[in-house]
């Protein structure tokens, strides 16, 4: 219970709540959203993250607080399944914080329900790093910032590389020639150590490889499948052909990994988000190892199939009765350069370009950096916002390679099989 009396008003929603501060702001008038520090409101941010970032947050709120002393930030924090299934248990009854982590993927389902505020002119949206506040449009509405970003990269041990006399490919470099070096890295490493792993398990690693063709995932209307059975039976058969050589592991060998393979010495490079570097750095360091990014596998060397993703959003309920504050806090948030130093790079690289000069970065950050100024000129526009299925529909998908990595179905009887669930939960959306 706060020991402040806490000022209510009355719950204006989405659009409409967006208008009324449109209208206040244009009339100089709070229209009651601003409180005093003996009077004060509260808003509630909810955020999913470990106990390391819940501690660097709440410093950050604390800062915030002391130069807003009429706002009060009841602060709430869960790991991200639980996170994810509380809010969306809460949908139903519009019962949502005032501002929350979103997780992009899982945008459209909060959007398409009218849950989400509009931000367009409400937040300030300057400086945002290329393309990244695109990704909080959902149907030409913006109704979430990013907070930070990060793209597709392949993270390499340097030291498993530089020992066995392996060179680094360039940007540019094929899935062949990515074949040729795993199949180099297996003569040279022991038994029960691999140069990569079976990418084919994720369909993220697949939106690449269809952007490099010119291709989507998603439908521009994120409403279908942007791409054909045999292009996924494709797909799939790329790695496949490597497991039966053994130049990746096989699921049971995955599985049987403690933590991660790269981190544990056994796997020497992984298709991966640039920013999961500075998670496995430190272990990797700590074993005497080194790590390193450089682009890619493609099929066109022209064409990396990248672009800068959010790799977390802010968003504010439709439902809340203090969007003013809301504002005022994701602009702190995302922008004080007392707070930004603060929060560092916990959610990953900083979207606003000035708040990368507030933080001190560490080695990991600035290779992530360093990696995204070197593919700069690759970088393409982001897709579409997934559709309100997405989450569920990657969930299908592993569920359904699992059956193909244990050799149960045939890629082709899987691809028939993920194409029928994929219909249905498009079907069960409308």
């Amino acid at each position: 219970m706060t020991p402040f009396p806490i000022r209510r008003r009355s719950v204006l929603t989405g659009a409409a709540a967006a208008a009324a501060l449109g209208a206040t702001a244009a009339c100089g008038d709070d229209g009651g959203a601003a409180g005093t520090a003996d009077d004060p409101i509260e808003i509630s941010f909810e955020w999913w993250g470990d106990d390391a970032r819940a501690e660097l947050t709440k410093e950050a709120i604390a800062l915030f607080e002391s130069k807003n002393e009429g706002i009060k930030v009841q602060a709430n924090f869960a790991d991200y399944a639980a996170h994810w299934e509380g809010l969306t248990g809460r949908m139903a009854s519009r019962d949502l914080p005032d501002v929350f982590q979103m997780d992009y993927p899982r945008l459209r389902q909060f959007a398409a329900s009218g849950m989400l505020l509009p931000l367009e002119g409400v937040v300030d949206t300057d400086d945002f790093r290329g393309g990244l506040l695109d990704c909080g449009r959902v149907d030409d509405q913006l109704v979430a910032v990013p907070v930070a970003g990060n793209t597709l990269g392949l993270i390499y041990r340097a030291d498993i590389f530089e020992a066995n006399g392996v060179a680094v490919p360039e940007a540019g470099y094929t899935w062949d020639d990515y074949v040729a070096l795993l199949t180099d890295l297996r003569g040279k490493l022991d038994e029960g150590s691999w140069g990569g792993e079976d990418w084919a398990r994720s369909y993220l690693f697949m939106e690449m490889w269809i952007r490099q063709q010119g291709g989507v995932f998603y439908s521009e209307g994120a409403d279908a499948l942007g791409f054909t059975k045999d292009q996924l039976v494709a797909y799939w058969n790329t790695c496949a052909p490597l497991i039966e050589q053994d130049l990746v592991p096989d699921g049971e060998e995955m599985a049987a990994f403690a933590t991660d393979g790269m981190a544990e010495g056994v796997i020497a490079s992984e298709i991966r988000w640039d920013s999961a570097i500075t998670g496995f750095l430190p272990t990797v360091q700590e074993q005497g190892g080194q790590l390193a990014l450089t682009a890619p596998p493609t099929t066109d060397p022209a064409n990396l199939g990248i672009y800068l993703k959010p790799s977390m959003q802010l968003v504010v309920s439709g439902t809340t009765e203090y969007p003013e504050a809301c504002a005022k806090f994701i602009d702190f948030f995302l922008g004080d350069p007392e707070a930004v130093a603060i929060l560092g790079t916990n959610r990953g690289i900083p979207a606003k370009t000035a708040s990368i000069d507030a933080i001190e970065l560490d080695e990991a950050s600035q290779a992530v950096l360093d990696y995204e100024a070197s593919v700069a000129d690759f970088i393409q526009p982001a897709p579409p916002v997934p559709p309100s299925a997405a989450g569920a529909i990657e969930a299908k998908y592993m569920e359904i390679y699992e059956q193909v990595q244990y050799a149960a179905m045939t890629p082709a009887d899987a691809a028939d099989l993920f194409f029928t669930e994929a219909e249905t939960l498009f079907a069960s959306e409308q």
